[in-house]
């Protein structure tokens, strides 16, 4: 297919991407998607049970996989490749991946979310600091393991649970006084004998040679301590994942975004949706109207 047949190119495979993709494409645009993972992050979601109509939940493989497939049926095509960069050029915005091959559309959505923070500690580049406890937490099975979730909020509280199932105990350590889950998060991880809260307490510093094998905790309570754990888990919060754009957009100060009404960007023609622009939901339902939205 030649490259100026496309109409609406969408940067990112996740909920915001497919479904812009798939009302793209129902709106009689010819829809180019360019990312690697179908899906994107969901897979990272090990139970989906706050999206409308899946009264039983459903896994974040399973969802990603759906939409994909939808969106791949209802036409849009997909490089299954990385962006390497995004640029603008008269009316035109051209994607190029990681592969060299270059595409032009008049019209851009950029929906490739967020990537978390590393904290700012000393030995930060050890091995076994995680971020995906779904796929990185089995590791740790069989092995009697201490593993360490750094976090308050949901992902946190979804991390913690998750790696209950696998290690003997767990830390939940959260800098702030109080947690920023939803209450049913908070229920269940009061049910769970082998997590432990630890409150207002700051992780400072990874302890190891080459892997972690300790974390130095510092509190306005306690003494500076040391505390052996066999990984770590971060939940600190995320960055927005625009390093690929090559075009001067108006961004929030944290990096996000600026959108208006119709979702389009400082720049005629480009559109944002889901995490990557500036809202106060991070959610896959939120990140699905966007999508919707910004194909509209």
């Amino acid at each position: 297919m030649a490259e100026e047949q496309y109409g609406l190119m969408i940067l990112g495979t996740g909920p915001a991407g497919m479904t812009a993709a798939l009302y793209g494409q129902r709106l009689g645009l010819n829809t180019i998607v360019i990312g690697d993972i179908p899906g994107g992050s969901t897979y990272m979601i090990e139970y989906l049970a706050n999206f409308l109509g899946f009264m039983e939940g459903i896994s974040g493989t399973q969802f990603g996989t759906m939409t994909f497939q939808q969106a791949q049926n209802e036409g849009a095509f997909f490089t299954l490749t990385r962006l390497e960069h995004l640029s603008h050029k008269d009316t035109l915005f051209i994607g190029v991946d990681v592969d060299g091959k270059e595409y032009r559309t008049p019209s851009a959505i950029v929906a490739t979310g967020r990537v978390p923070k590393r904290l700012a500690v000393f030995n930060t580049n050890l091995r076994g600091v995680h971020f995906y406890s779904i796929c990185d937490g089995p590791l740790c099975r069989g092995k009697n393991a201490t593993l360490d979730v750094v976090g308050s909020d949901n992902a946190a509280a979804q991390h913690a649970l998750t790696l209950a199932r696998i290690a003997d105990k767990v830390l939940l350590i959260c800098r702030s006084d109080t947690l920023i889950m939803d209450a049913v998060h908070k229920n269940q991880i009061e049910q769970q004998n082998n997590i432990t809260l630890i409150m207002s307490t700051e992780v400072t510093g990874y302890n190891g040679q080459e892997v972690v094998d300790g974390i130095e905790l510092t509190s306005k309570e306690k003494d500076q301590q040391n505390i052996a754990v066999d990984g770590i888990f971060l939940a600190i919060g995320s960055r927005p994942n625009i390093s690929t754009l090559n075009i001067e957009v108006q961004k929030t100060p944290d990096g996000y975004l600026k959108t208006n009404e119709t979702l389009m960007t400082s720049v005629f023609g480009l559109f944002a949706a889901g995490d990557v622009r500036d809202t106060d939901m991070w959610h896959v339902l939120t990140a699905c109207s966007d999508g919707a939205g910004a194909a509209k």
